[in-house]
Formats: C-alpha cells, sequence, structure tokens
C-alpha cells in the first residue's frame, strides 16, 4: 500500500524518512543572477589558472630539455677531457721510460 509516495512496511520494521527543509524564502531572480556571475566569474578564474599551468608545464618542459642537453654536452666533454688525460699520462709515461733508458745506457 502506498501512502504519501512512501511504500508501507509492516507495523513491525520502523522507517524513518528526512524531508529537506525548504528555504524560507526562495532567491529572488536578482540574487540567482548574481550567483551565476560569480560562478562564470570564477570558472574564468579557474581557466586562467588552468593556462597559467599549461604555460608553466610547457616552459618547465623546454628548460628540462636545455638541461638534459647541456648534460649531454659535459659528458661528452667529462670523456674528452679524460681520454687527454690518459693520452698525456701514457705519452709522459714513454717520455720517462725514453729518459730512464738513455740514463741507464750512459752508465
Amino acid at each position: 500500500m502506498l501512502i504519501f509516495g512512501l511504500r508501507h512496511r509492516s507495523s513491525r520494521s520502523a522507517c524513518r524518512v528526512t524531508i529537506s527543509r525548504l528555504p524560507e524564502q526562495l532567491p529572488t531572480q536578482m540574487e540567482l543572477e548574481q550567483r551565476v556571475r560569480a560562478v562564470e566569474r570564477r570558472e574564468r578564474q579557474l581557466d586562467q589558472a588552468l593556462a597559467a599551468l599549461a604555460s608553466q608545464r610547457e616552459q618547465l618542459a623546454a628548460i628540462q630539455a636545455e638541461y638534459e642537453r647541456r648534460r649531454e654536452g659535459l659528458l661528452e666533454r667529462t670523456r674528452e677531457v679524460e681520454a687527454e688525460r690518459r693520452r698525456l699520462r701514457a705519452e709522459r709515461a714513454e717520455v720517462v721510460a725514453h729518459g730512464l733508458s738513455q740514463n741507464h745506457a750512459l752508465h
């Protein structure tokens, strides 16, 4: 059996119904328009914030790419310097060995 849109349950079980209170006064057309304008203003602010974040993301990506490019350049330069150092050490060892052989030959 339906009573006022609610299904009737057996008398043994209790049923609670919550009814939202209606505002004492409905907002006026002017108040609704003000709310709509406030919501639209906030949406514009959020759109601007999203655009700013997207721009910052692009800048960060560009900075990261530049960082990686420079990092690779530094790694390459480090390899070049280490190769040059190995070459100089080998050359110095040859010079010392040659000098020792000449000194040993003189004695």
